[in-house]
């Protein structure tokens, strides 16, 4: 078992982990989305007796909803600290709530794709973080180098491919937030962070194609490392524009720290296509399970 490659794995679900743990602390996430959804949630308020309205302005409800969003957000810290230990002989009950973990990931994605109008790009924008938990479980297990490769160049491309279909404002809005991130850390003028966007937009399908063909993966791989961690970086220094201070770092800081793993995804496959090229190309018919991973 390559213990470069586990390392790398254990800090990115620990940084989507804990990210997530600080949003729902101490901020909030998007429960309400379904908890106040009057078409899917009402019918089942009536059959317990109660009116919509009566629920809807119910300040106890609205207390469980927060205490709900910080139990999710705990369960999330004691998540991020055991994928830090996990190995191929951790007990059962440690891979349950991983997999939970990422379960969880799963449904979050979910309730911001429907928070998002059910735009499939905002869903499998998160492919990265929400697979991340199972991929450490998958490698920890088999070893096999071959699949998990094709796995994580899949979850790549994924993530930079909607990221790309949001930057270039086509097929959904340009995000507000895109714009503002580029206004605050740029030196350009709104007309010209619409352009800087829509090539980036480019280039991210150029990403998410090129990680395929082995002439193009290295130097592809090495922009995605560049540009999956600045846009991290991009929310808290976006932030720092406005002011430098503990309470712009606590409001911003999360959302750097679960998107750390944009960048280090890339990471680990351009080392797997180094250092194993020979065992996971396609051409190559050993499968990755048979090689010593000791070497």
């Amino acid at each position: 078992m390559n213990k470069n490659i586990i390392l790398l794995l254990r800090i990115s679900c620990f940084c989507v982990l804990i990210g997530r743990a600080y949003q729902f602390i101490f901020w909030d996430a998007p429960f309400r989305t379904l908890l106040w959804d009057q078409k899917l949630i009402e019918p089942l308020i009536n059959l317990l007796g109660y009116s919509w309205k009566e629920y809807a302005n119910s300040l106890r409800i609205d207390s469980l909803i927060k205490l709900s969003i910080k139990l999710n957000g705990i369960f999330f810290f004691i998540s991020a600290f055991l994928v830090l230990f996990s190995n191929n002989k951790s007990k059962n009950w440690m891979k349950t709530i991983i997999w939970l973990s990422g379960i969880s990931l799963i449904i979050l994605a979910l309730l911001q794709t429907k928070e998002k109008f059910y735009h499939l790009a905002m869903f499998f924008e998160h492919s990265i973080q929400f697979s991340l938990p199972f991929l450490l479980i998958y490698f920890t297990k088999t070893n096999n180098y071959l699949s998990f490769t094709w796995y994580l160049k899949t979850i790549i491309a994924l993530t930079f491919t909607c990221h790309g279909l949001y930057a270039i404002g086509c097929i959904y809005p340009l995000p507000a937030n895109f714009v503002t991130m580029s206004l605050n850390t740029l030196p350009l003028t709104e007309t010209q962070v619409k352009y800087f966007l829509f090539i980036a937009g480019i280039l991210d399908f150029i990403i998410a194609i090129g990680i395929f063909i082995p002439k193009l993966y290295k130097p592809i791989l090495m922009y995605a490392i560049f540009w999956g961690s600045i846009t991290a970086i991009a929310r808290i220094a976006s932030g720092l524009t406005y002011d430098v201070s503990i309470n712009i770092f606590h409001q911003y800081l999360y959302q750097t720290i679960y998107r750390v793993p944009h960048g280090i995804a890339p990471i680990i496959l351009l080392y797997l296509t180094i250092k194993y090229s020979s065992f996971i190309s396609p051409q190559n018919n050993i499968l990755s399970s048979d090689l010593d991973c000791n070497k």
